[in-house]
C-alpha cells in the first residue's frame, strides 16, 4: 500500500471533529458539584443583603455613589465623539442583544431538543427580568440625576442590565467552555464573558444610568439566581434520568 493510500485510509476512519456550536447542551457540572451553585447563591445573597442594608440605612457607600455619579458623566460629556456610541453599545449588549441572541439560541435548543439547556436559558432570563421588576419596584430608588444620552425614569436598584448579563453571558460561557478542548481558548471564552459583564456595568455607571451600588447589587442578584436556578435544573434533570434508567 502506497503512502498516499495509507494517508487516505487514515483520513477516512479518523473521527470527525465536533463543531462545538452544534452541541450546545448543558454539561451537568453543577449537578456533579452542586456545592458550586450553593456557594454562588450564598455569596450573591450576602452581597445583595449588605448593599441593601447600606441603601436602607443610608450607609457610607451612598456617598461614593454620589461622587461617582457626579464625576463620570461629566467626564463622558467632555470625551471624544465616539464615546457615546461605545457607551450606547454597552446598553444594547445588556438589553436588545440578549433578547436577540437569547431568541436564536432558544430556537436552536428547541430544534436540537436540548431541553435542559433550554430550561436553563428560559428560567434564567424570565427570572432575571422578574427579579429586576420586583426588587426595583420595591426599593424604588431613583436613578442618578446626572444621567446622559440614554435616560430612564424607572427605579434602578438593582440594575436590570447587571442581572441580565451575569445570567445570560454566564450561561453561555458555562455551556461553551466544557466543549472547548484547548485550555487557552477556554480561558479566552471566560475572559470574554467577564469582559462583557464588566463593560456593560461600567457603561451604565459611566453614563449616570445607575449608581455603582445599583450595578454591584445587580451582579450579586445575577450570581445568586444563576447558582440557584441552573443547579436546580441540572439536579432535577439528573434525578429524572436516574429514575428512568431504574424503570428500564
Amino acid at each position: 500500500m502506497t503512502a498516499n493510500k495509507i494517508a487516505a485510509t487514515q483520513l477516512k476512519y479518523q473521527p470527525a471533529q465536533k463543531n462545538i456550536f452544534m452541541d450546545l447542551r448543558a454539561p451537568g457540572l453543577l449537578a456533579k458539584w452542586p456545592i458550586i451553585g450553593l456557594i454562588m447563591f450564598i455569596f450573591g445573597s450576602l452581597v445583595f443583603a449588605g448593599l441593601t442594608y447600606n441603601l436602607l440605612a443610608q450607609g457610607p457607600l451612598l456617598a461614593w455613589d454620589r461622587v461617582i455619579a457626579n464625576t463620570l458623566p461629566a467626564i463622558a460629556l467632555k470625551g471624544p465623539g465616539y464615546l457615546k456610541g461605545l457607551m450606547d453599545a454597552g446598553y444594547i449588549i445588556g438589553d436588545q442583544a440578549i433578547m436577540v441572541l437569547g431568541g436564536l439560541i432558544a430556537l436552536y435548543l428547541l430544534f436540537k431538543r436540548y431541553w435542559k439547556a433550554l430550561a436553563m436559558l428560559a428560567f434564567g432570563q424570565i427570572g432575571s427580568s422578574s427579579l429586576f421588576l420586583l426588587l426595583s419596584g420595591y426599593f424604588a430608588r431613583p436613578r442618578p440625576p446626572t444621567q446622559i444620552w440614554i435616560v430612564l425614569n424607572i427605579p434602578g436598584f438593582p440594575s436590570g442590565h447587571a442581572i441580565a448579563v451575569v445570567v445570560f453571558y454566564g450561561l453561555l460561557a458555562y455551556l461553551l467552555v466544557p466543549l472547548i478542548p484547548s485550555v487557552f481558548w477556554k480561558w479566552v471564552v471566560i475572559a470574554m464573558a467577564l469582559l462583557i459583564i464588566g463593560f456593560v456595568g461600567f457603561s451604565r455607571v459611566f453614563t449616570g444610568g445607575h449608581y455603582l451600588t445599583d450595578v454591584l447589587s445587580g451582579y450579586a442578584v445575577g450570581i445568586a439566581w444563576s447558582g440557584l436556578v441552573y443547579t436546580l435544573i441540572e439536579l432535577i434533570s439528573q434525578k429524572r434520568r436516574i429514575h428512568n434508567v431504574k424503570k428500564i
